[in-house]
C-alpha cells in the first residue's frame, strides 16, 4: 500500500513532477517514487549512540528508564541500528535541525543541560518573525 510518494533525488521536499520545458527547470524531469508504510513500525527513544567509518553512520537507538536502585541504574535498552550513508545523514541532520528550530520558534529554547532545564523555567515563544 502506497500511502506517500517521494522525489527520487530524496530531498524530502514535497513531490512534485516537472515536466521537460517548464522554466527554470532546464529540461528536467522529477519522477516520484511510492513509498510503502503498511509495515512501519513505532518506537519511543530517548537514548541514542552514533558510530561511523568511512563510508557509513550507525545509531543505536534505545529507552533508558532513568530508574536507579540499590543495585544501580536499569541499564539502557537498544532496540534498534540505523545505518545510512553521509548523504542520508546529512539530509536527516538537516530535517532535525529545522524540525528543532521550528519547535522552539513556538514554545522556546529546548535546554540540553538537565541541571539547567530543572533550574531555568520554561522560556515564553518567540513571536514569529516578519
Amino acid at each position: 500500500m502506497a500511502d506517500d510518494k517521494i522525489p527520487l533525488a530524496g530531498t524530502g521536499a514535497t513531490p512534485t513532477t516537472t515536466q521537460p520545458g517548464q522554466p527554470g527547470q532546464a529540461g528536467q524531469q522529477q519522477v516520484q517514487i511510492p513509498v510503502d508504510i503498511s509495515n512501519r513500525e513505532t518506537v519511543y527513544l530517548n537514548f541514542f549512540q552514533a558510530h561511523m567509518n568511512s563510508d557509513e553512520v550507525y545509531l543505536d537507538l534505545g529507552q533508558f528508564s532513568q530508574v536507579v536502585t540499590p543495585n544501580g541504574a536499569e541499564p539502557i535498552v537498544v532496540s534498534h541500528r540505523l545505518v545510512m550513508n553521509f548523504i542520508t545523514a546529512k539530509r536527516l541532520a538537516e530535517v532535525l535541525r529545522a524540525a528543532v528550530a521550528r519547535h522552539e520558534q513556538m514554545f522556546g529554547v529546548v535546554e540540553l543541560d538537565p541541571n539547567r532545564r530543572l533550574r531555568t523555567p520554561p522560556q515564553p515563544p518567540r513571536p514569529p518573525a516578519g
